[in-house]
């Protein structure tokens, strides 16, 4: 015997709802599995003020290896130099020195030629006399004009070595090949001297034969070229 259900029965969700299907009957099947989560990217490292590191250096431009030692590119490579051509290398500024040096070395010759010859006039004088040629005043005005002449002569040839070798030299510090050639022709003519002032002609040929060679090693030649090639005032 039923006993119908009074209004305060509980009843089951949807039993009195005639839309709602009845329950499915078997199992129910089980849930499709769930794709695992992709790994986050590493974190990048931070610094120690809490932001994140700089990225590195991007790599150079031009290697290394376009440029010599002496901070100038080798002759015959191309881009600018990578050292400043305004600052001669170190053979240039001893070549410059070793040039003023050698003016000053031409002026105590000078000197020194100039004294020699005022002392021998009396020599010259009876070297004059003892010829036939010239006899009393005459001789003595004869050795006057030797004496003067070569003394006028000393003076010019103090006056240009000194001059020359040290304008040049100055140009050529700044980097002017035009001056390097003048001041190997001048270091060739300079042997002329080689025998004057007791010695000290030599000197001063030693000396700018030195300088000559410092001009036209390689840290210079890359000077002279970095200087024609840039075109930057110099000091």
């Amino acid at each position: 015997m039923t006993i119908p259900d009074d209004e305060s029965t509980p009843r089951p969700a949807g039993a009195d709802d005639p839309t709602t299907p009845p329950p499915a009957s078997g199992p129910t099947p089980p849930a499709a599995p769930t794709p695992p989560a992709p790994p986050a990217p590493p974190a990048p490292p931070a610094s120690d003020q809490g932001f994140p590191a700089a990225p590195p250096p991007p790599p150079a431009a031009h290697p290394a290896s376009s440029a010599s030692a002496s901070g100038y590119p080798a002759p015959g490579t191309a881009g600018g130099p990578v050292g400043d051509p305004s600052v001669p290398p170190r053979t240039v500024n001893i070549a410059f020195w070793l040039y003023v040096v050698g003016a000053v070395l031409s002026v105590i010759s000078g000197i020194i030629t100039i004294a020699t010859i005022g002392g021998q006039r009396d020599q010259f004088l009876r070297t004059v006399q003892n010829s036939n040629q010239t006899q009393g005043q005459n001789a003595q005005s004869v050795v006057d004009a030797v004496i003067a002449g070569a003394t006028v002569w000393a003076i010019i040839t103090l006056i240009f070595w000194a001059v020359t070798f040290v304008l040049f030299a100055f140009f050529m510090r700044r980097g002017a090949n035009w001056a390097r050639i003048i001041l190997t022709v001048l270091t060739a003519l300079s042997l002329l001297n080689i025998l004057a002032g007791y010695g000290v002609g030599f000197v001063q040929f030693v000396a700018t034969v030195v300088a000559l060679v410092l001009m036209w090693l390689r840290p210079s030649n890359e000077y002279f070229a970095a200087v024609k090639a840039t075109k930057v005032p110099r000091s």
